[in-house]
């Protein structure tokens, strides 16, 4: 596992924005690629995950019809470590109804949700058991989008790389979406494949229902005490409302 990189500040999002633009990163046509008759699964380490990652993707299969499993791995109970408002219990409880509003906001109020209760910020002492519970769920016809395994964010490594190693041998496919990666690295970083990058452009509509399922999760917008600020920062906000999702296929 390699050492956690979401430290310091953010890249300014105006620089990304410039350079994704510059780099004319190809568009994936996500309508050709998943039609409505295929399952879409979005494994999800934290509750909010799944907007971060392809909440624009992720609508746009459900209203087109399409079924979408939403697999949370863990229940975010470690956001706020050390408070002493949110105790773990109470955080997971309410991130679960944070999820189940957000996904409402995003059209989807009834998509299936499946916690797999793995302990939050630990993924990696139970990957073994991750890989069996994805291996039961999985089936070799779905596709399936998940965190990069390179994304600097333990839980989010760890789940990536169980999901290539069960997409693999189950002949899924695996569409891989960087979320903390935009973080720590530097537009044209050479640790990154960005030869693998592609982007989906969602319609204007749904970007608008995906920003407003994010403002659901107020537990990781506000300030979580002792110093510490919200776990969605300015700069995570400003991601989520870009035009387009971008995904390492």
């Amino acid at each position: 596992m390699r050492e956690r990189l979401i430290q310091g500040a953010a890249n300014p999002e105006a620089d990304w924005l410039d350079w994704l633009e510059a780099a004319a990163v190809p568009a994936w046509q996500w309508d050709a690629c998943i039609p409505p008759a295929v399952r879409l699964v979005v494994l999800a380490p934290h509750p909010d995950d799944e907007l971060l990652m392809c909440g624009g993707l992720l609508a746009q299969h459900g209203l087109a019809g399409g079924e979408c499993l939403i697999v949370g791995v863990t229940d975010g109970e470690a956001s706020h470590g050390g408070s002493s408002v949110w105790s773990a219990r109470r955080l997971a409880v309410a991130r679960a109804v944070e999820r189940e509003q957000g996904l409402s906001q995003l059209g989807l109020p009834y998509a299936e949700v499946r916690r797999l209760g793995l302990p939050d910020g630990s993924v990696a002492q139970h990957r073994h058991a991750l890989r069996a519970m994805l291996s039961a769920l999985l089936r070799p016809d779905d596709i399936v989008v998940t965190t990069w395994r390179l994304d600097g964010h333990p839980d989010h490594d760890t789940v990536g790389d169980c999901a290539a190693r069960v997409c693999h041998d189950l002949g899924c496919r695996l569409v891989e979406a960087p979320v903390w990666m935009w973080h720590w690295a530097a537009p044209g970083d050479q640790r990154v494949p960005w030869q693998r990058l592609f982007r989906i452009q969602p319609d204007p509509l749904v970007l608008r229902r995906k920003q407003q399922a994010l403002l659901a999760h107020a537990s990781q917008l506000a300030s979580r005490g002792a110093g510490l600020g919200p776990v969605l920062d300015d700069a995570i906000v400003a991601r989520s409302q870009r035009a387009a999702e971008y995904f390492f296929i």
